[in-house]
């Protein structure tokens, strides 16, 4: 759903003004697109390895998959575990 209506976002630039509906699309996509910007953020500091330059080995490997997929998927967890960084005020 989100990719349609960024699509659909994305042909609407020779309008000169969105849709009501449009833009309040356009607003909700920009605050969930926030909140993940800042858990990327999050692991990235907290887990300094996904800052780092990889080797190439984390990267290619016969397995399906790689060993770089497998700390990512670790770190994301473990980041899961945490406090929520969207408030429920």
């Amino acid at each position: 759903m989100i990719l349609r209506v960024l699509r659909k976002l994305l042909k609407a630039k020779g309008k000169t003004q969105l849709s009501g509906i449009e833009v309040e699309q356009s607003r909700k996509i920009a605050n969930v697109r926030i909140h993940v910007e800042r858990v990327i953020g999050n692991i990235r500091q907290e887990y300094s390895i996904l800052s780092a330059t990889q080797p190439i080995d984390f990267v290619c490997s016969n397995e399906t998959v790689t060993t770089l997929d497998k700390i990512v998927y670790v770190s994301c967890g473990l980041i899961n575990m945490c406090d929520s960084v969207v408030p429920f005020d």
